[in-house]
């Protein structure tokens, strides 16, 4: 696999060195002069803006060295690396390839999710084995199940970035290597260029782990004020719930998010189980529409509180990159766990109550 991103990454170069001319030819179900923008996500530039004609379009220009771009409108766009030579998209399918990094960052891009394929896997059949294990035991494979496969993928990330002499996709790379390993991620940011680590999901990646270092179990709760949060539009404050004398379990969900969806069961059965006097649960809507934020809370019929609208502020607050998350705070506010997911969460709190 070196071999290859090296050789691929050479090429690279040596077609930056002879052309600056990129052609990106697209396809697109649209109408007729139907706008599709050309973007530039690290500068935030359009770099064009073209019209469907027959369900196609097409870009022309140049650029002196390798960028990461946006191709489309709205939520119908395809995000790729931007070099010399011709890149073929197709919008429908979200689909792109054609030059050399680009092809080199998406072959990475399918072995290191498709291991998320086969972390899935081994999951659903332990989940098919879990009426013959205790919660703690199913909690522990688990884990070990997502330890295991975390770890291979910050190893493919380690290969490509020790292989590829290209800033862009070590950024990228290293955008991916944060979701699964900070400590890998911090390491191979310190050796970093200036210009990986200013580009903007890398910055954003290392902002989030310094926030996570401040509020990881062990730290004290942080504030923070959601207007309008409470479903009959008052304000309401996190401090409303956490370090009132009750383990409080936080679900940051979204209406729109399947695997949010998918932790409800196990949420709803530790809440079923515990609540109490010393046990509840708290939902925090983020990043979602008030009314399909209640909507869903309609279908799903959660019977546990709910704050809506809180946006970004758990981002901002807590580092939360992606959801669901689930931090689990004790009867001081303390934060006990973040992280919890399936199995566990009814394991650690069967220990705890």
């Amino acid at each position: 696999m070196k071999k290859s991103w090296m050789l691929l990454t050479g090429l690279a170069a040596a077609v930056s060195c002879s052309q600056a001319v990129y052609q990106v030819e697209g396809t697109y179900t649209a109408a007729d002069g139907t706008d599709v923008y050309l973007i530039d996500l690290q500068a935030k530039d359009t770099l064009g803006v073209t019209q469907v004609k027959d369900n196609a379009f097409s870009f022309t220009g140049k650029v002196a060295e390798p960028v990461y771009v946006y191709v489309g409108r709205g939520k119908e766009r395809v995000r790729f690396i931007l070099e010399p030579g011709t890149v073929r998209v197709d919008i429908d399918e979200r689909e792109e390839s054609g030059t050399p990094l680009l092809d080199t960052y998406n072959a990475f891009h399918h072995r290191f999710y498709s291991m998320d394929r086969l972390r899935n896997a081994e999951r659903k059949e332990l989940e098919s084995k879990k009426g013959e294990m205790s919660p703690r035991a199913f909690g522990e494979a688990w884990d070990a199940i997502n330890a295991k496969y975390a770890s291979r993928q910050a190893d493919v990330c380690d290969s490509l970035i020790e292989a590829c002499p290209s800033d862009l996709v070590d950024a990228l790379v290293l955008g991916d290597l944060a979701l699964k390993d900070t400590a890998r991620f911090m390491r191979q940011y310190h050796s970093s260029s200036e210009k990986v680590k200013s580009f903007y999901q890398v910055k954003e990646a290392y902002d989030d782990i310094m926030l996570l270092s401040r509020t990881a179990p062990g730290k004290m709760f942080v504030d923070y004020l959601v207007k309008g949060g409470n479903p009959d539009g008052s304000d309401v404050r996190l401090s409303d719930y956490i370090g009132k004398g009750k383990y409080i379990l936080v679900d940051h969900w979204a209406s729109w998010c399947g695997p949010c969806k998918a932790e409800m069961p196990y949420i709803r059965k530790a809440y079923e189980a515990f609540k109490g006097d010393r046990f509840d649960v708290l939902g925090i809507a983020v990043s979602d529409k008030r009314e399909d934020t209640q909507r869903a809370l309609a279908e799903l019929d959660l019977p546990w509180n709910q704050i809506l609208d809180a946006r970004s502020l758990p981002r901002e607050h807590y580092g939360i990159a992606t959801i669901p998350h689930l931090i689990l705070f004790g009867p001081d506010g303390t934060i006990l766990m973040r992280g919890l997911r399936g199995e566990q969460i009814y394991a650690v709190l069967e220990d705890l109550l």
